[in-house]
């Protein structure tokens, strides 16, 4: 293999842009005997790499499981019934007239339901009229961070 073609794989790797084939020549290169007097700082470098890549585990590690992540699960899980129950009972009617809300003639129906959605429509531009004070600091911000 070339010199020149060493040192720029050298430059390449310092600058973490070689490909795994390209690592594998340069550990070779500089696991020889023979290396330039210049490139001789790099071989130690190289061996350690080749070295260390061969070292095994020699005892098994067993992880100890805590018992706080089994109290978290039965904790989520009584929660998720407890809530399931909950909505379960305040559906249930409790001895009251099942047919609330409900209306036989159409005209009484559609004038119920003009007061009621009129009634929403207030409380939407009530909200709506909070917003104005929203969009006033939004202008603001807009000129600071220009």
């Amino acid at each position: 293999m070339e010199l020149s073609n060493i040192e720029k794989l050298l430059e390449k790797y310092f600058e973490g842009e070689t490909t795994i084939s390209e690592e594998k020549e340069l550990k070779v290169y500089f696991t020889r005997e023979t290396v330039p007097s210049h490139l001789e700082r790099y071989k130690d470098l190289f061996q350690y790499f080749s070295e260390e890549s061969n070292i095994t585990a020699t005892k098994d590690l067993k992880l100890h499981t805590t018992s706080r992540k089994s109290w978290y699960t039965w904790v989520g899980v009584a929660a998720s019934i407890a809530l399931i129950v909950g909505l379960f009972v305040t559906n249930m009617p409790l001895g009251q007239d099942e047919n609330l809300g409900t209306y036989e003639d159409p005209e009484v129906a559609l004038q119920e339901t003009k007061k009621i959605l009129n009634m929403v429509s207030q409380y939407m531009n009530e909200g709506k009229q909070e917003l104005v004070y929203l969009k006033e600091f939004e202008n603001t911000k807009n000129k600071f961070i220009k």
